[in-house]
């Protein structure tokens, strides 16, 4: 039972079932995020090299990005070459099919169809 409750307060008096404590809490925090941060990062850079290479290629010259400019774009052709970015490449064809489609008599040009 709660104490007060009959005043408008709440407390907290626990569960009568037993619950084990989430695993996460228990087994180093740190090193779970850290290894969770670390697949997502890996992951993404096999797979979505496509942006990263125009990410960086957005960014003004210079010294360090110049030097990094080629490397950046032979990852990205290794992992475009191995298959890694046919997931996105197949999703970028599928939206850019859903862009160009018209309805009705719509034509490009006319009002609503601004882009090509």
């Amino acid at each position: 039972m709660t104490t007060g409750a009959e005043r408008g307060e709440i407390a907290e008096v626990g569960t009568p079932v037993a619950v084990a404590p989430d695993p996460v809490d228990t087994a180093r925090p740190w090193r779970w995020a850290t290894v969770t941060i670390a697949t997502a990062t890996l992951f993404l850079a096999l797979t979505n090299a496509h942006a990263i290479q125009g990410w960086f290629d957005e960014r003004p010259p210079g010294s360090i990005t110049e030097s990094l400019r080629a490397p950046i774009r032979g990852w990205s052709a290794l992992t475009a070459q191995a298959g890694l970015d046919a997931p996105r490449a197949a999703l970028r064809r599928r939206w850019q099919a859903a862009e160009a489609m018209r309805f009705g008599k719509e034509r490009l040009g006319e009002a609503g169809a601004d882009r090509p």
